[in-house]
């Protein structure tokens, strides 16, 4: 980090602190609840399936959803939502008056300075393989003096890992998050996870790659490949698209196979103009699918993945899975440790080349139910649910929590 970037970010922190302690003065406004998603970027995840759930069947709570990108702000307006841009005037004084702040990934999904006295709901983005939170010893090593520093001095930076209620998607992921945020048990509720519930629903929302799909599959198997985010990606690209495409494709082609692929949020900027130029990989942006990757999860016939969380959500879908570990040893050492040992939680084909990849991909076609013994036991020690039923239940809870925080007082 440059001084110049240095010395924006403390006085960004000490003009926060002033209002995140202003806050505290400002009462509360009841079944008042701000929503946001994706560091405030991105209208997707658990936070949006909850928005809709609570906006279509809930209209006693009011709900509005906090961007800080214009392109996000015109999405959810032409769904006929309400949206500000988060650190507007109207949109921090709407912060400073909600009860509730509802995030997927962290606090700065919403107005980070303005969740002092707000009930906070921590509904995460998966249920992880890869460790986070305090777990992440390699990510805690790397952080910058400044981060550190802030750390300690201003509360606002912290308060997202122990404050508020917590979902997980069963009590073994329960006891991972506990840890992980160090947060009681009692406040990790079992809920399963709002964006699931795709997975039971019909697909009345329409998105610009949704016809392109739906005539593919008609002579096509799609699948779909997930890899997950990687801090050296510059280091270490994905293979993907080292090398590989021309044999891939041709191969792809013979088997009547379109595979989709998806840069992860984190890297998509670094690729936004990038098209695979070929007939049988296509390349997924944000624009294609109204920037929610579970809009086509729920309709592919199979997912390739190495260490992405999405793979214990498709678990629902009982549909096959291929995992790519190709960096594993590279994973562990330079990007994160594991929760669990890789090979007792991936209930299907392990791939260690793309020749290997290939061949299984012959085999999930032809025999989709090789691992589905394997998948059902997976999928219940990481989904209590097997159901679209996780948002009302997510509402339940805070709506549990908000009662017995009134009671106390």
């Amino acid at each position: 980090m440059t001084t110049s970037k240095k010395i924006v970010t403390i006085l960004n922190w000490l003009f926060g602190n002033i209002i995140y302690f202003i806050t505290f003065l400002v009462p509360k406004k009841k079944n008042f609840w701000v929503f946001g998603s994706w560091l405030g970027e991105k209208y997707t995840d658990n936070s949006k399936y909850l928005f809709e759930y609570i906006n279509k069947n809930h209209p006693e709570i009011k709900v509005v959803w906090l961007t800080k990108s214009y392109d996000t702000l015109t999405m959810i307006k032409k769904k006929g939502y309400e949206v500000l841009k988060t650190y507007s005037l109207k949109g921090t004084l709407c912060s400073m008056r909600a009860q509730v702040g509802i995030f997927s990934h962290w606090t700065s999904d919403i107005n980070i300075f303005t969740i002092s006295n707000m009930k906070l709901v921590n509904l995460w983005h998966g249920t992880p393989l890869k460790k986070i939170g305090r777990d992440d010893i390699i990510r805690i090593k790397s952080l910058s003096k400044i981060k550190k520093i802030g750390i300690k001095l201003f509360p606002f930076l912290t308060k997202g890992f122990s404050g508020g209620i917590m979902i997980a998607a069963s009590p073994r992921v329960r006891k991972t998050f506990s840890m992980a945020f160090d947060m009681s048990e009692s406040n990790v509720k079992v809920t399963g996870y709002p964006r699931n519930d795709i997975f039971f629903m019909k697909h009345t929302e329409d998105y610009p790659f949704k016809s392109k799909l739906e005539k593919l599959q008609k002579s096509y198997k799609v699948g779909i490949y997930l890899p997950t985010h990687r801090k050296k990606d510059e280091q270490n690209p994905t293979p993907l698209f080292k090398g590989y495409k021309d044999y891939l494709n041709s191969k792809l082609k013979e088997k009547k196979v379109i595979l989709l692929y998806k840069y992860h949020y984190f890297r998509q900027k670094q690729f936004e103009n990038e098209t695979s130029g070929y007939s049988n990989i296509i390349i997924l942006k944000d624009d294609d699918i109204n920037q929610d990757i579970y809009l086509v999860l729920s309709q592919v016939d199979f997912l390739i993945t190495d260490y992405s969380s999405a793979y214990f959500d498709f678990l629902l879908t009982d549909k096959p899975i291929i995992f790519t570990p190709f960096d594993i040893e590279y994973y562990l050492k330079y990007e994160r440790g594991f929760y669990y040992k890789y090979e007792e939680v991936t209930p299907g084909p392990i791939a260690k080349t793309w020749d290997e990849l290939l061949k299984y991909i012959d085999d999930v076609i032809k025999y989709p139910d090789k691992y589905k013994k394997q998948r059902e036991i997976i999928r219940k020690q990481f989904n209590q649910y097997n159901n679209g039923n996780s948002s009302q239940r997510v509402f339940n809870e805070i709506i549990n929590s908000i009662k017995n925080v009134d009671h106390l007082l």
